[in-house]
Parts: structure tokens; C-alpha cells; sequence
């Protein structure tokens, strides 16, 4: 079995109790990781024990200290995608975010905007256990290490990433990552996958994320002991 599908942890602040209730079981409901804040103190506790990858944070629940509570929560965050639901007629607060709502808030607008980012973050940022995959910047994150990648190994990981468990042959992924149809040597892929089990590795001599399939070609999993980091 493979590791499943992303998912997306959201931090949700919001002062009021109520509203909150009335918001987050949808989109728990719809597979989201979901951890709430009342306080600015409890969002940058929350964001110190586990960074989110979706910020939410009802800018008008906290009065006239909402934009001063945006301000240190979200410079906390500066590259996570942000939602702010804001009041009437400060539209204009919302262009530094990814999204934004104004009242009536609702679950069925919120999850509509938390879908279209979730899109974007799919698209940019691939995990899988301890594995974090940045496409756009090509950097790879294992625990509290970061690499950097070269073009192909991120192309290559990211293929792996996307199809889990999976025997992927050779000549796929040549076609997929090198746009060839020439299958005659795969030296080049052989020299990549042992590049990447360097990065992803404990010990890449005895490889527990990607795997060779003897005469086939690999199949990327992750390991029970790390899923749940």
C-alpha cells in the first residue's frame, strides 16, 4: 500500500466560537486536517508545534485587532497559502491572500475557496510521510533537512511522489521524466534513482522508500514506521 492521498492541514483562526463550529466540519468532513486557535498566542503555538499547509484566519471575528493579529500570524507564515475572511467593505485587505470572504460566511464558500488553493498546493508541494517535495524551488525536506535537487531528480521524485505504491517500469519513466521513447539504455534513470536514494534514504544501500522491482523497473512507498511523521 502506498501512503494515500495528500492531505492538507489547515490552522483556522478564529475568535468566535461559534462561527467556528458552524465552519469546520465541512471541511473535515471533506478530508481536511483541521486545527483550530481562539488567540493570536494559541496560532503561533499551534503554527511552533506543527506548520499548517493552509492558513484560514477570520480577520473580522477579532475586532479592531484583526489586521494586527494577521500581521503576526501570517508574517509567521509568509509562504503558506492564506484565506482571510474580512468585513464588509475591506475587500481591498484581502489582495495580499490567496483568497478571501466577505459575510455571509458560510461552509459551502469556504470549502469552495479552500478547494481552489488546495488545488495550487497540490500542484507545487508533495508529500508523503516525512518527505516534503517543493517543485517550484526544487528543494526536498526529510525531518529538519532540507536539499537541494537537480532538475531531473526533482522531476523524477515528483512522478514517484504522485504514483504510489505502483510498479512504474523503466520505459515509463523514461517517457514521463526524459520525453523519450528511446529505451535502449536507462543508465541515465539508474543514476538518478541512486542519486535520489541519497536524499531519501536512511540507508540508501538497503532502500525503504523506493524500491527496485527486479527486471521491471521501481515502486515508491513509504514506510509504516515513517507515515506517521
Amino acid at each position: 500500500m502506498g501512503p494515500g492521498p495528500l492531505v492538507i492541514r489547515i490552522l483556522f483562526v478564529e475568535k468566535d466560537t461559534a462561527s467556528s463550529a458552524q465552519l469546520v466540519p465541512s471541511l473535515e468532513r471533506n478530508g481536511y486536517e483541521v486545527a483550530e486557535a481562539r488567540t493570536q498566542r494559541q496560532a503561533l503555538n499551534r503554527i511552533g508545534v506543527q506548520r499548517p499547509d493552509m492558513l484560514i484566519l477570520n480577520v473580522a471575528s477579532f475586532g479592531a485587532a484583526g489586521y494586527r493579529v494577521c500581521d503576526s500570524v501570517r508574517s509567521r507564515l509568509d509562504d503558506v497559502p492564506a484565506i482571510l475572511l474580512l468585513e464588509e467593505g475591506h475587500a481591498a485587505a484581502g489582495r495580499g491572500a490567496d483568497a478571501f470572504m466577505l459575510p455571509p460566511f458560510t461552509p459551502r464558500k469556504l470549502l469552495f475557496r479552500v478547494r481552489k488553493v488546495d488545488e495550487k498546493i497540490k500542484r507545487r508541494e508533495l508529500r508523503a510521510g516525512p518527505l516534503v517535495l517543493d517543485i517550484d524551488s526544487r528543494t526536498l525536506r526529510k525531518g529538519g533537512e532540507v536539499r537541494q535537487l537537480r532538475p531531473k531528480e526533482t522531476d523524477l521524485l515528483a512522478y514517484l511522489m504522485r504514483n504510489p505504491g505502483k510498479v512504474l517500469k523503466r520505459q515509463e519513466l523514461m517517457r514521463e521524466v526524459w520525453d523519450t521513447e528511446y529505451y535502449g539504455d536507462t543508465r541515465t534513470l539508474s543514476v538518478h534513482v541512486c542519486w535520489l536514494r541519497v536524499h531519501i534514504e536512511d540507508d540508501p544501500r538497503s532502500p525503504q522508500f523506493l524500491r527496485t522491482v527486479r527486471g521491471v523497473g521501481y515502486r515508491f512507498e513509504v514506510p509504516k514506521a515513517s507515515r506517521s511523521a
